[in-house]
């Protein structure tokens, strides 16, 4: 009797940790924790736990959006290089899903009626050889900064050119009054050739001079 007591609690004990087992594998070694974004966030933040008893040097997962009712309606994969130990969860910031539109997180408060959306996390892959992350084509760790200080240059570019544009207008006004000239008149010839070459006529012909009575 005892044998057979004996023998019903082992079977047990090893049924419950094949089970363990079996729910350990299905878990992802990297999942996501939570996600806060916003409307008015530019980047979404997003938690990802290390499940594995190794540490994370780089990751890839992909994000599908979801409507209120679960209908899938956009999808994103991300590449990142990051650092997370063993057992820990590190927060992540990612491009913000449709900020354009004032989208936000549905567990994110909102109380301005704008549209909310779900998420569907999938791990793509951990550990990745260097090359994979770098040449990754939707890596947004790089492209997403390369792309925002692009559009910073092309702002100060224009602004600059503005900037000389407006400056050699004044500078027609101010030469044509220091050399006793009409500044409104030698305004108004600049528009009709250019600034620059009114500031040369300016030099050539110098200061007017004029008798008062």
């Amino acid at each position: 009797m005892k044998n057979v007591l004996i023998t019903i609690i082992v079977s047990f004990f090893a049924v419950v940790q094949n089970l363990n087992a079996a729910v350990a594998q299905k878990s992802p070694a990297v999942n996501m924790v939570s996600y806060e974004q916003s409307w008015l966030d530019s980047e979404g933040t997003i938690a990802l736990k290390n499940n594995t008893s190794e540490t994370i040097h780089n990751i890839k997962f992909v994000l599908e959006y979801l409507d209120m009712q679960g209908k899938p309606m956009d999808y994103e994969t991300f590449s990142y290089n990051i650092d997370i130990a063993p057992g820990m969860t590190k927060k992540l910031d990612i491009p913000a899903y449709e900020h354009s539109r004032n989208y936000h997180y549905y567990k994110t408060k909102d109380g301005y009626g704008n549209p909310a959306f779900k998420l569907r996390y999938e791990l793509k892959g951990f550990n990745l050889p260097d090359a994979k992350i770098s040449d990754d084509d939707n890596n947004h760790s790089t492209s997403k900064k390369g792309f925002a200080t692009g559009e910073i240059v092309i702002l100060l570019t224009v602004f600059g050119v503005l900037g000389i544009f407006i400056g050699m207008y004044v500078l027609v006004a101010v030469m044509a009054k220091k050399l006793n000239r009409n500044p409104v008149l030698w305004l108004l010839l600049s528009f009709i050739a250019t600034p620059f070459l009114i500031c040369i006529i300016l030099l050539a012909i110098g200061r007017e001079d004029r008798n008062e009575y």
